[in-house]
């Protein structure tokens, strides 16, 4: 199991946040602050709120009324075919179109500048900004000789300047790569990638990144396999000051194996903790 961020004052995973996707906008109206019908997985064609203010291409102070998530344009125009004949979910002054409202903006402000001539923008799922800089991840790639590839992009805050570029691979059966960012000081970040292979545990890789600097301070990767006595590798707040390590543990007990710990300007590795 690969472990959740600590001590996050919102999920800084982006499996929170699902992929820039296709929907069909069967309606939209002012926000008008009453609650979001959130996407039921199990009943795809029962329509949903999407918030205007948290998606680039789309309007802010605006609901959207969608039904439906595609990444595949040839399964949503199929769906939209379908949604012509559900008349009860539209009206004739607004027919049902299948559009993207483009990557979801995870910060609910921003004082950075999002370009949309910088080209990793407007293929992006999703834009956080974090001190000063914006965070630019895409989705999991399409498999193509059998890896999938995820990238994740630090730009500058005018928008224009890509800072440094994070990706990992992954086989095509392992799927969804899952991305979470883990703040350790201003401007520095643990990047955590991991996926599921059948049959294969789970695979982690750690990046740790200082923006400001534009240099890699650490790389590990490791399979976290089952057993009780396994030893697997993720990122916690071990002592619960706010700052996340990266820990070595025992899989079934929790107990700390080893660690490297932000101190002084740099990570420090602690054995035996």
């Amino acid at each position: 199991m690969a472990p959740a961020p600590a001590h996050a004052e919102e999920p800084l995973c982006d499996s929170a946040w699902g992929a820039q996707s296709l929907t069909i906008g069967v309606g939209e109206r002012k926000n008008d602050g009453q609650p979001l019908q959130s996407y039921d997985p199990a009943n795809p064609f029962e329509p949903y709120d999407l918030l205007g203010d948290r998606y680039l291409f789309a309007e802010k102070g605006v609901v959207y009324r969608t039904v439906g998530r595609f990444t595949d344009r040839q399964e949503g125009e199929e769906a939209l075919n379908k949604v012509y004949t559900m008349s009860h979910l539209y009206t004739g002054a607004y027919p049902p179109n299948l559009t993207s409202l483009g990557p979801h903006l995870v910060s609910e402000t921003f004082s950075c500048k999002v370009n949309r001539d910088n080209p990793v923008i407007d293929p992006a799922s999703w834009i956080m900004e974090k001190d000063k800089v914006l965070l630019v991840g895409q989705a999991t790639t399409a498999c193509e000789r059998g890896q999938t590839t995820k990238k994740l992009t630090v730009v500058s805050c005018d928008g224009k300047k890509n800072l440094l570029t994070d990706s990992v691979s992954a086989p095509c059966e392992a799927g969804r790569i899952t991305t979470c960012i883990h703040p350790l000081a201003p401007g520095v970040f643990i990047f955590e990638h991991y996926y599921s292979a059948p049959g294969a545990g789970t695979s982690v890789n750690l990046r740790v990144y200082d923006t400001a600097k534009k240099k890699k301070l650490k790389a590990l990767s490791w399979v976290n396999e089952g057993g009780p006595e396994a030893e697997v590798l993720g990122v916690e707040d071990v002592d619960k000051d706010g700052v996340p390590e990266i820990v070595r543990s025992i899989a079934e007990s929790g107990k700390p194996t080893s660690l490297f710990k932000w101190k002084s300007g740099k990570l420090t590795e602690i054995k035996n903790p």
